[in-house]
Formats: structure tokens, sequence, C-alpha cells
């Protein structure tokens, strides 16, 4: 009897695990039948940038911003607020840790203000997310940079002079400084997630989003828990200083800026953890971005809020034409040369594609696939499987991307946290604000 009553657990155990394997999972944008299905109607409760984005828009908070208005749109386990913002810290940069802007992490925001007539930070603020109001506020001395890590725990104020880094840390629950100190010798802080790294966007993955101190012959990691300083023995600074910083699998790369007039820059690579010195590498090179206008300063077509690290690959923009490398193996895994005047994107759905004035757009990898189903423009936004946003137009296509659902959006459309089923999307029609989810039809 005690056999036989383990096999019918065991094949009960089996059922359970054959259900929830096979069961239908519900309707999702992309399955080819599911359509939008309305969810919610409300008068759009800030106005996107001119652009048609907010400063803000963090789906899983809830949270839009814009200008002098910073609102949390009411959810089932969270109370929706409106806060309006004193003008110092309205919310107009789109670039985490300047002046008028915000860094958004998991249930938590801090407000970068700015003043009038001053460069860089002038106080920073933290946001009482269940209360929509500002919990604490600080000032900062003038020319800082700030820095937000470890989930927005902890906020980073640098304050650089001639010869040394004034660090402090500060809690952001609390606005309290937990720690400070002075590195003498040093000459900047660079922000390995944002502002001075090699991607366009914060990377997937915390633990690679540091800061790092700079000094005329070192680079060291700075911990945020307590202020502590790591030096990275492998990295040797190239003349001309660091411009950008990027950490691929524990290994750091360096980016110098062009040199006014000549344009060369160079790019380095530690050698590595083993300090195997054979894992190191260096490129110089005349720096050319087709896509970027002249800069004034350098005469170089440069603009370093362009990602170098582009979906899988790192580019690097030689006036030669520009190289494609493996991130973490640089100059020892070289993918390919494009041609002079050509360079490199990636859509929303990581595909590298070349792009060159005058010229189609072509895939970095040959595929059968088009880029773009027939009739969007290259301009067109992936948003989920099957569903685009081209200009104002939205279209859900079936499998043989034929409409099943268009509407008209008046700012740029996002989609929901998560993923799977029930995935909700959000555009403007009109002066509303609209969210629906795929349902199958009737």
């Amino acid at each position: 009897m005690r056999r036989h009553g383990w096999r019918w657990v065991l094949i009960g155990v089996l059922g359970l695990l054959v259900t929830g394997c096979f069961a239908p999972s519900g309707p999702r944008f992309g399955d080819g039948s599911a359509v939008p299905e309305e969810v919610s109607r409300v008068r759009l409760p800030v106005r996107p940038g001119p652009d048609g984005t907010w400063v803000v828009n963090s789906p899983g908070e809830g949270l839009l911003g814009q200008g002098r208005v910073l609102v949390r749109r009411a959810g089932p386990d969270r109370r929706g607020w409106r806060l309006a913002l004193p003008a110092e810290f309205a919310l107009t940069s789109q670039r985490p840790g300047s002046a008028h802007s915000a860094f958004v992490g998991d249930h938590s925001v801090v407000l970068v203000g700015g003043r009038e007539g001053r460069r860089g930070p002038s106080e920073i603020a933290g946001l009482d997310l269940a209360n929509g109001r500002l919990a604490w506020r600080l000032p900062v001395a003038p020319d800082s940079r700030v820095f937000s890590y470890d989930e927005g725990a902890t906020v980073l104020v640098a304050d650089c002079r001639a010869g040394s880094c004034r660090l402090t840390g500060v809690s952001y629950p609390t606005g309290r400084r937990v720690w400070s100190r002075t590195a003498p010798g040093a000459v900047k802080v660079l922000d390995g997630c944002r502002a001075d790294a090699f991607v366009a966007d914060p990377v997937v993955g915390r633990a690679r989003c540091h800061p790092y101190l700079v000094t005329r012959d070192r680079v060291s990691l700075l911990d945020m828990a307590d202020g502590r300083l790591y030096e990275r023995p492998g990295l040797r600074i190239p003349p001309g200083g660091i411009d950008r910083i990027t950490e691929n699998h524990g290994r750091i790369t360096l980016a110098t800026a062009p040199a006014k007039g000549s344009c060369r820059a160079t790019v380095v690579s530690e050698s590595g953890e083993d300090g195997a010195q054979d894992l190191g590498w260096r490129y110089t090179f005349v720096w050319d971005q087709p896509q970027a206008p002249r800069d004034p300063a350098t005469g170089c077509r440069w603009d370093r809020t362009l990602p170098l690290t582009v979906a899988w690959s790192l580019v690097l923009p030689d006036a030669e034409g520009a190289l494609v490398l493996d991130p973490y193996s640089g100059l020892r895994k070289q993918l390919r040369r494009l041609a002079p005047g050509e360079y490199l994107t990636a859509d929303e759905t990581r595909v590298e594609v070349v792009h060159a004035s005058g010229r189609p757009d072509r895939p970095l990898h040959p595929t059968r696939t088009p880029l773009r189903p027939p009739g969007l423009s290259p301009a067109a936004r992936f948003l989920t499987r099957l569903l685009w946003q081209d200009g104002r137009r939205l279209v859900l296509l079936d499998h043989q991307n034929r409409p099943l659902w268009e509407a008209a959006s008046a700012c740029r459309a996002f989609m929901g946290d998560g993923e799977g089923p029930g995935v909700s999307l959000t555009y403007c029609d009109g002066p509303d604000l609209v969210t629906v989810r795929p349902a199958w039809k009737d």
C-alpha cells in the first residue's frame, strides 16, 4: 500500500508540472492574435517635453515628471499624488547627475537641483515616494558632481579642485552624510554607469556600476559603503587624460577625448585581474563620428554622449573606418572594420544596424529577416514583439505583418514593467493618458 501511495503522489506531482508547462499562458502582445484592450484612461497628468518624453518615467513606480510637476499614478498597491516642484528642482535634463535632473532607482528618487547663473548642481533632495514630498535637501559646493549607486541607497557628491577631490557619501533615506574623505592628487571622479560610461543607458547588472577616482597616473575604484579606494594596478593612464570609462566582466577600459586639432584619441584596456600582460591592449587613432557635428572646442566630429558600446560590440570611431570589437577581448578579437563614413547603432531588440549618409541601413550581421516590417520608416521604434511606434503611429501586427490594431500617440509610448502575458502599453491619446493590455478577440 505504501508503494501504491507514493505512486499516486508522483503521478499527481507530474500532472501539476505538465499542467503548468503546457497550460495556456494568456494573451500577450505579439502572439499574432491578441489586441489591445483599454484598462485606464485619465487626463494627461503632466505633459511630456518637446521630444515626447518625460525626464522621469518609471512605469514600475508609476512616476512621470517634467518641468515643475512630478506625479505618481495611483495603482493597486500605491497612492497617487501630484507634487509641485520648486524652481530649483525643475526637471529639464535627461542626463542624471546634471542640474535639473533625477536619479530614479528601485523605490528611490534623488532630485538634482540647479540655479540660474551657476554651473553644475546646486542642491540634492530625496523624495518621499509614499507621501509625495521632499524628505530632505542638501546643498552642494559649486561645480560638484553628483552620482547615485547601490540601487539609489547611496548618493556620492564629488567636489574636485586643483590637486584633490572632496568625496562625501550621503544616505538616501535620511540625507545624512555617512562618510567623507579628501583624496589628494585626484583629478576627477568618473561615473562608470551613466554620464562617463561607454553606454548610452545604465548598464544591466548593478555590480558593474561604480565611481572611479582618477589621478594623473592611476585609476581607483571607490567603495560607496565607506569611501575606501581600491587601485587598479593593471591600468596606465594614457596621455591626454581619461574622458570615459567602462567595465566588462571585471576588466576596465578607458578612452581619452580627441585632441584639439589632430583629433587623436587612445583607448586602453587593463591587463586583467590575473595580471597577465598579454590580456591588455591599447589603440590610438583619429577620432571621427560621422553622425556627430564638429565639436567647437576640438574641431573633431565628436559627441561624448554617443555610445561606444553598441549592443554586443565595442565600437572605436576610427576615421579610417570604425573598428567593431569584442568588448572584453578588444583588439585580440577584432570583429570587423566598417567603411569610412559608416557608423553602428542598435535598436531596442539589440540588432546592430550599420548606417551611412545616402545609403540604406543594413544589419551588421547578414540575415534574411528585414530590419523593420514593410511600411515602417527607418525611425520606427520597436516596443515589443510585433508592436511598433512610427512617429505618431502605433501599430500591432500579426504574424504576416498585417495590422491588427492601430492608434495615434502624441508622446513616446512605453511598456509597463515585467515580461510575459498582460504587460501593458501606455500612450497619449490627445489630452488623455491611456493604458491598454492584450486581450483575445471575442
